[in-house]
């Protein structure tokens, strides 16, 4: 793995629900777009009070992808499965280009806190009219979950 990306979910209070997140690490391959890096490491860091919330993500490999969004979490059957879309705007900073996106993640418990995290997602990174590319990007994380 060449990189590694922080992404941190923080929510806005919306309808009072108990704090829930979780804290994980794992690793990300690019589909298409990838611009020569296919592989990426990922630390995770989600915390939601309510239903929605906000997500910032950070890519360090190049100088770096930044990102932020809106995070809904539209079905849960806590504690074994939750689901958030997200929504995401931000830089590819190496590139000093503009993106936008978005995805789906799903985490799964599996014993106790332990669980797994799948996230799909595209961005669009808006550089010219040759350099312009969609990234496809899934990945897997070991996660804890409160």
């Amino acid at each position: 793995m060449k990189s590694l990306a922080v992404v941190v979910v923080l929510a806005t209070p919306a309808i009072a629900r108990p704090l829930h997140g979780s804290v994980g690490v794992g690793g990300s391959l690019l589909l298409t777009g990838d611009d020569g890096d296919r592989t990426r490491a990922e630390l995770e860091l989600d915390l939601e009070p309510s239903r929605y919330g906000a997500l910032v993500g950070f890519d360090d490999h190049h100088h770096g992808l930044l990102c932020a969004g809106f995070v809904y979490e539209p079905a849960a059957a806590r504690p074994t499965l939750v689901i958030d879309l997200h929504g995401d705007v931000g830089a590819d900073l190496d590139q000093r280009a503009p993106l936008v996106g978005g995805g789906i993640r799903t985490s799964l418990g599996i014993y106790g806190p332990l669980g797994v995290a799948l996230d799909t997602g595209g961005y669009l990174v808006i550089d010219g009219v040759d350099r312009t590319r969609l990234v496809l990007a899934s990945s897997v994380s070991v996660i804890a979950k409160w």
